[in-house]
């Protein structure tokens, strides 16, 4: 009988050219799911373990900016606690102070405002208040994309 495929007998331990195609279509597939899976920006860190952004069908990805959270306990500068939601949610200052100063303290520039699915809507607009205010001209709202879920 002839041999179709020339090299290394099976019989010595070696694989044969027949027995690699499989490997590489496997290995070629894994390169694929990992190249559309990788994201060249960080990992969304939230301040609090519990906070849920709402949805967004927008695939493409968020600027880099200062990052203002609005939690369930707290309202956040780039990670740093600035203030009370409830005290805020129940005040009748449209100005969150703490919040101002943290960011007139970095200047100008973007601002992304990441808002939990919970957090009153009343609450959101006094936050884009103050970040005018502040001075920021460059202002978006934030939420997850489905796809990146």
């Amino acid at each position: 009988m002839r041999r179709l495929f020339r090299g290394a007998p099976a019989a010595a331990g070696g694989l044969g050219a027949a027995a690699l195609a499989p490997m590489v279509d496997l290995l070629t597939i894994l390169l694929v799911a990992i190249l559309r899976s990788w994201s060249s920006d960080p990992p969304l860190r939230l301040p609090e373990a519990d906070m849920r952004l709402p949805l967004s069908a927008q695939e493409s990805p968020a600027p880099r900016s200062i990052a203002i959270d609005i939690g369930v306990d707290g309202l956040y500068v780039d990670g740093w606690r600035s203030g009370s939601t409830a005290y805020w949610a129940r005040s009748e200052e449209l100005l969150v102070t703490e919040v101002y100063a943290a960011l007139r303290e970095r200047g100008t520039g973007a601002v992304t405002i990441r808002a939990h699915q919970q957090a009153p809507w009343s609450l959101v607009g006094k936050v884009l208040y103050t970040a005018q205010q502040a001075g920021y001209d460059d202002i978006q709202l934030l939420a997850v994309s489905r796809a990146s879920l």
